[in-house]
């Protein structure tokens, strides 16, 4: 199937999906970019949001929320406060397929695993985006672990 652009009923059901997973304000700012088309897998659900060619948003099936591309992520980045869906590290740090505990110096406290997020550095600048892998109020104190798995 390709790829059609979104209507007014796919706009509805993209925005409850990313209101139910973000916030109303971030469904609203992730939206607001032009030219979104949408494709469909093979039992005809939603699978990816393209924006200006190229893949936006994608669709998780096990969940049914959506991973962030890069570009998505930095529209969300833009659009909600800080620390909300964000990860943030140390200056100098070089991300490299994941975040690690030791490399974390603050974030947003509400992230659970599963959760889409931002990585950013101290100055709210876009690293990254991935999916939590530890609670940032569990790793307080720990210098091990995986926190955030970088796509």
């Amino acid at each position: 199937m390709g790829r059609r652009p979104v209507d007014s009923r796919l706009f509805r059901l993209l925005w409850g999906r990313l209101a139910l997973q973000f916030s109303p304000e971030a469904a609203d700012a992730l939206l607001s970019v032009g030219g979104l088309e949408v494709s469909f897998g093979a039992g005809g659900r939603v699978r990816q949001v393209w924006a200006g060619g190229e893949p936006y948003l994608t669709l998780r099936a096990g969940d049914g929320y959506f991973s962030l591309s890069r570009r998505a992520g930095e529209v969300l980045r833009r659009a909600v406060a800080r620390p909300r869906f964000r990860v943030v590290v140390g200056r100098g740090v070089e991300l490299v397929g994941s975040v690690f505990a030791r490399q974390v110096v603050g974030g947003d406290d509400g992230l659970r695993p599963g959760d889409e997020a931002v990585v950013v550095d101290e100055d709210d600048r876009l690293l990254g985006v991935g999916r939590v892998r530890i609670p940032l109020v569990f790793i307080r104190g720990l210098d091990r672990g995986e926190v955030v798995r970088l796509r």
